[in-house]
């Protein structure tokens, strides 16, 4: 069966990494993943029979022969410039930050160019022994992404080896972003990567960090990846994630970014996917003091056969707190979209404000999409509201365009562009945003506004 065969994957995986721990096998970071491992036994892989995989079916992929394992074969080493190639023109558009390349899962510092001397800035590897002496790396790793709600996250702390830890002090703001560029070297065999990132904001910080996801090679990449942001007082931390793969890509990318806001914080986050055959992207936010704000963007632009599924949670944990959520999504050809939004208002949440909205533009009669959102409330004084709309382009808007002479297809380009760029209106990085736009207009054979 598949799933035996992954879970072989998965067993054989962990017990290379306990053979490479170095003296620290009965260390923190390793008894994480003994408890990650066994966590994930005991839940299996998950199928449409879990509600929250009703409409996320990874069995048609699960089963195939994945490797972990570097290969020392013929195939020259990927070089800065192939990363850069991969991603699709986000590296030269962010031209001016730094880049953190991990590499099948693993931070490799010699195709980064992180900073070495920026006060208040630090990039490093995160490994068994940094858990071990460093008591706020070893309090936070594994504190926001729970192993035992869900299984590909605890593969990922299972597994996790040479993650990255992205460190700002109090009081610094970063002018220049920090992209992590996840790329997966699938040249000779498919390739199980698990990408671990942690990043620790402190007091009045502030930072843009980008994640994006690639392929390199034809062969399958199932990219497991698990982010975890630690806001604490009155920062910012702007919080992008990128899945644009070459076309016709074979790249599964299952997501989990987890946050923690503290008093008079904002987590920001964009989910961008415009092209991958499989993505789901699990994003858990917790308020947990008083004046914390999060605000959660989307946009899906997908075709032909790909898949992507956007599972949101914000729990309001503590009284006067805020959210904001909008996610957009348009399907052609026979792709599928899922929104699975949930805001969750504790007893103790009074003054709390929510709202989510999701809208979909379905441009085929094969395109599906389902969306589910959920709001539960245990409070009495707050302001709340979810919904979600589907449908078809507005026909007598581009008869409308038409009559001033645009042709149909530049007609209905236009208005499908339009309707998913109110999503990056809210994108306050000026560089990212133009990336962003032209790469969906692009997609869909529209011209970008002008800036």
């Amino acid at each position: 069966m598949s799933t035996d065969t992954f879970t072989t994957i998965v067993q054989t995986a962990f017990d290379a990494v306990a053979k490479g721990v170095n003296g620290q096998a009965s260390g923190p970071m390793h008894l994480q993943r003994v408890a990650a491992l066994n966590a994930f036994t005991k839940q299996g892989i998950p199928t449409t029979r879990h509600e929250e995989w009703k409409y996320t079916n990874v069995m048609p992929f699960i089963g195939l022969p994945f490797s972990s394992e570097r290969h020392e074969g013929t195939t020259d080493p990927l070089t800065i410039d192939d990363i850069s190639q991969s991603s699709s023109g986000l590296h030269e558009a962010l031209e001016g930050g730094w880049t953190v390349a991990i590499i099948n899962g693993r931070y490799e510092q010699n195709l980064s160019s992180v900073p070495q001397h920026v006060p208040g800035l630090t990039i490093e590897a995160l490994t068994d022994e940094l858990v071990a002496t460093d008591s706020a790396v070893r309090t936070a790793l594994g504190s926001l992404a729970p192993i035992d709600l869900h299984p590909f996250v605890a593969v990922n702390a299972a597994l996790t080896h040479q993650g990255v830890v992205i460190r700002l002090d109090a009081n610094i703001t970063l002018e220049r972003t920090i992209h992590i560029a996840i790329v997966n070297d699938v040249r000779q065999q498919d390739t199980l990567a698990t990408p671990r990132i942690l990043v620790l904001a402190g007091a009045r910080s502030s930072v843009d960090i980008v994640e994006s996801h690639h392929t390199i090679g034809s062969f399958t990449a199932l990219d497991i990846s698990v982010a975890e942001c630690v806001l604490r007082p009155e920062c910012a931390v702007r919080y992008t994630k990128i899945v644009d793969a070459v076309p016709n890509s074979t790249l599964k990318n299952i997501s989990s970014i987890a946050a923690s806001v503290e008093h008079g914080s904002r987590f920001t986050s964009f989910a961008v996917s415009l092209g991958a055959s499989f993505v789901r992207n699990d994003l858990l936010v917790r308020l947990i003091e008083p004046a914390s704000e999060t605000y959660l963007y989307g946009a899906s632009v997908l075709g032909g056969s790909e898949y992507a599924d956007n599972h949101t949670v914000v729990d309001h944990a503590v009284h006067h707190c805020h959210s904001e959520e909008l996610y957009k999504g348009l399907y052609d050809g026979s792709s599928i979209g899922v929104f699975n939004g949930k805001i969750f208002v504790r007893p103790q949440a009074q003054k709390t404000t929510a709202y989510q909205s999701n809208h979909t533009i379905l441009l085929s009669d094969k395109a599906q999409v389902n969306a589910k959102p959920q709001l539960e409330i245990w409070a009495d004084d707050v302001k709340c509201s979810h919904g979600a709309t589907s449908g078809q382009l507005n026909e007598e808007a581009i008869f409308y365009l038409r009559s001033r002479g645009i042709d149909a297809d530049k007609a209905r380009a236009l208005m499908t562009y339009a309707f998913v760029a109110e999503v990056l209106e809210h994108m306050d990085h000026d560089a990212l945003r133009l990336h962003c736009e032209q790469r969906i207009a692009t997609k869909l054979g529209a011209e970008p506004f002008a800036p």
